[in-house]
């Protein structure tokens, strides 16, 4: 995961989940990405043995560095934060090399091949019209066809980089230059739907079975309902389209090795698929009163 300095412990979901380890019994270490290494076809790691706390102004006691060898772990969990880059590529590959006893979630060759935007369009008969692209020509037409879009770069996370364009507006072309760096990066065009001005469902997943759901709204200003981007969460119930997209992902999800899941919809059209560090669970356990990440470690522990 990414550094425990940076841990905002009122809402984020590895803290919530890395306490209830603590409060189920088990040992839990923080590892940072950059100290895998591979001993031949053993994968080590600096680890660091943390007792986690509800009390937010303390919320992590660790003890003393040690190099381990990540085949004695039970699990080892991937919750580093996007942009999957490089680094993160690699952090995969080192980790595809554990052996089959060690829970790894999310499986890490669906973690480097799921791009969490491209991967929705897997399931075609629940997304909005989309088009892939780094010509802007082709974006240009497609924005003609659809006369609003959504523009946000492939590789983007918590709502950088996305801007919506309108046919006729001004401007296109320098923006479509800038979105796609010149023709050099591929973008996500796809159809503006009107109903994200209500907000975007963050629905979970285990196993892949819906666990609930909150919806993001945006903050007064703005049009986007990413938490990241100052939107808030409120409560959301699942209904018949929701389940329909879940069940349409369930095998697939379950084959793939993604133990847990975010996904994002909006006027019931699937948008993206979050596997690498969703999160959402603290807000989902507040509205709903109910203790979903003992849930997650319920799971893995069977």
């Amino acid at each position: 995961m990414d550094p425990l300095q940076g841990v905002k412990p009122h809402k984020d979901t590895t803290y919530f989940l890395m306490l209830a380890a603590c409060e189920r019994g088990h040992e839990v270490f923080y590892i940072d990405p950059a100290t895998l290494s591979l001993r031949h076809n053993e994968v080590y790691a600096t680890a660091v043995k943390v007792t986690v706390s509800k009390d937010h102004q303390q919320p992590f006691v660790s003890e003393p560095k040690a190099t381990l060898a990540l085949a004695t772990m039970d699990a080892v969990w991937i919750r580093q934060d996007p942009p999957f880059d490089r680094s993160y590529f690699y952090v995969t590959l080192l980790l595809d090399c554990l052996p089959e006893h060690v829970q790894v979630v999310n499986r890490p060759v669906t973690v480097r091949n799921w791009n969490e935007k491209l991967a929705a369009l897997r399931y075609p008969a629940f997304t909005p019209a989309t088009l892939v692209s780094r010509t802007a020509e082709e974006i240009g037409q497609f924005l003609e066809a659809q006369q609003r879009i959504t523009v946000k770069p492939v590789d983007g996370h918590g709502g950088k980089g996305i801007i919506f364009l309108d046919a006729g507006g001004k401007g296109l072309s320098e923006q479509l230059d800038s979105a796609t760096h010149e023709g050099r990066h591929w973008v996500v065009a796809q159809q503006y739907l009107p109903s994200a001005r209500d907000g975007d469902k963050r629905i979970l997943l285990l196993d892949g079975e819906p666990l609930g759901a909150i919806l993001r709204v945006h903050a007064e200003g703005t049009e986007l309902n990413n938490l990241d981007q100052g939107g808030s969460a409120e409560p959301a119930e699942l209904g018949q389209r929701d389940r329909q997209i879940c069940e349409a992902m369930q095998r697939d999800l379950v084959t793939h090795g993604v133990r847990f899941a975010g996904i994002d919809v909006i006027g019931g059209m699937l948008i993206e698929v979050n596997i690498t560090s969703p999160t959402g669970l603290q807000e989902m356990s507040r509205f709903n009163k109910e203790d979903y990440h003992h849930r997650v470690l319920e799971s893995f522990e069977s």
